[in-house]
């Protein structure tokens, strides 16, 4: 079971987020945002390539409907992602960079927190993570 606190009052829920690399021994730690209304994760091509993930050859090529508008995005799959104590091999994500100078790298989606019943309580600012 994971958990993690947060600023209720915050505009936003911030998280850390550890992505594992193309090469097993390496990792990077970014802050992204929980977004319950996002399918899936979203990361910032700069820290994807920096973990040598190859963006020009993707899973897929998909087109995000965003508050700014429409843009494409490219889908791949990263070997582990870390969150609120949990972690999720293999899991796709797409790489697209949020826009702004914005110390947010991405956007934890549904395709992570459906693997698990999740009790996010505003009254406490907290998160749990509970195994299915």
């Amino acid at each position: 079971m994971g958990n993690v606190s947060f600023n209720p009052s915050g505009e936003s829920i911030v998280l850390r987020l550890q992505i594992g690399g193309v090469d097993p021994d390496t990792f990077r730690n970014v802050t992204v945002a929980l977004d319950t209304g996002a399918t899936i994760t979203i990361i910032s091509s700069q820290v994807l390539i920096a973990l040598g993930y190859d963006l020009l050859n993707p899973k897929e090529r998909v087109q995000l409907l965003t508050a700014s508008g429409t843009a494409f995005a490219e889908r791949i799959n990263v070997r582990r992602l870390t969150a609120i104590g949990e972690t999720i091999e293999n899991i796709d994500v797409l790489c697209h960079d949020l826009p702004g100078n914005s110390p947010i790298k991405g956007l934890l989606g549904l395709n992570f927190l459906r693997h698990f019943d999740v009790n996010i309580s505003f009254s406490t600012g907290t998160i749990e993570l509970l195994p299915r």
